[in-house]
């Protein structure tokens, strides 16, 4: 039996193919369920999207089925608002308008699987006021989905776990304000807080910059006349004014930011040789803590700030490994009294110590 058409994008006679018809998708023979005019419409949709137009025998030979279903889900699309238009000739087919109101977005299961475990994950940028946000867009994501893919989007999100060390007191409003105001190039007000004194600040933003789990901003102060870093966390009363400001030539935002969270806080930096590759270095010590990079193979350079060399040993102490400490010399006295005192500890033999602790 055959079904004659006149339709732009359709030949004169096709035959008439049944649900039962197994496609080919990527050199593969596969099944595809058509008798649900949703799924064909999404089906649909997510062709057209991946290409800058497909003609009807394309899209019937894709989802088998005949053209005069294609024209017909074509036209379900159009009246969902769609902007679909037909060009007719050899060659002719259905396109995308560009721009067009699109109420549905259509994902393929990868691409699906990267935005449910994106969602899913949004927490751990140490933001506060996500979560509800994510969860909402989670929800309005996976009904679009047809079934089969929002199941193996959920076996994806279900599966995964991030683990580390994430400040969740950081309001995301404040980090979107900001860098938008970046963007624009828009002086901001706004009141820090630091060793818990407040003080009025007046700067120009550069860069919002999440490093270890927390926000900064790096910006132009017109208090200081010179780049400061700034907690995000500590920033209230924030005004984001009219007046633009001229860009000038900045040192690299996220070089600064690092630079300031590990070194410029403390009187004493540190450099070490650990024979030990970088990311098991990196895996043993908190972000915060230390800056790690590789200085061969087998080892790293770590440069650490701290207020007392005793810090400092401690903490490379609990790495385990060989290392060498390049400056500065109360560093390697710290570690040699740390070594002297552990090795003078000595188990309880006094009959009269057993009894106190017993």
């Amino acid at each position: 039996m055959t079904v004659s058409s006149r339709g732009c994008c359709d030949s004169v006679s096709t035959p008439l193919r049944t649900d039962s018809v197994r496609v080919r998708r990527y050199g593969r023979t596969m099944p595809r369920d058509t008798t649900d005019p949703t799924r064909r419409a999404l089906q649909i949709l997510a062709f057209m999207q991946a290409r800058s137009s497909a003609s009807a025998e394309e899209i019937a030979e894709r989802l088998g089925v005949t053209t005069r279903t294609v024209r017909r889900d074509v036209q379900r699309l159009r009246d969902l608002g769609y902007g679909i238009e037909s060009t007719a000739g050899q060659g002719g087919g259905y396109r995308l308008v560009a721009g067009s109101d699109r109420p549905l977005l259509v994902l393929e299961p990868e691409e699906a699987s990267a935005v449910v475990l994106g969602l899913a994950h949004l927490t751990d940028l140490g933001l506060s006021g996500l979560e509800d946000a994510a969860l909402s867009a989670l929800a309005k994501v996976s009904r679009t989905m047809p079934p089969q893919v929002s199941a193996t989007a959920e076996k994806v999100r279900r599966g995964t776990a991030v683990i580390g060390n994430r400040d969740a007191g950081t309001p995301v409003e404040h980090v979107a304000r900001l860098a938008e105001a970046s963007a624009e190039r828009r002086t901001v007000t706004f009141t820090h807080r630091r060793d818990g004194r407040p003080a009025a600040r007046r700067v120009d933003p550069y860069r919002v910059v999440s490093f270890a789990g927390r926000w900064y901003l790096f910006a132009w102060c017109h208090l200081r006349r010179d780049w400061r870093t700034f907690r995000v966390d500590r920033i209230s009363d924030l005004h984001v004014t009219t007046l633009r400001y001229t860009a000038i030539p900045s040192p690299d935002p996220v070089a600064t930011v690092k630079e300031a969270v590990l070194r410029s806080p403390y009187a004493l930096v540190a450099r070490v040789i650990v024979e030990a590759p970088a990311d098991q270095v990196r895996a043993r010590i908190s972000p915060h803590a230390a800056d790690v990079v590789p200085a061969g193979p087998d080892r790293c350079l770590m440069t650490v700030g701290a207020h007392e060399a005793e810090w400092v040993a401690v903490h490379l102490a609990e790495l385990r490994l060989p290392m060498q400490v390049v400056d500065p010399p109360e560093v390697l006295e710290a570690i040699h009294r740390l070594g002297h005192d552990l090795i003078s500890v000595r188990t309880a033999a006094d009959p009269d110590v057993a009894r106190i602790i017993d």
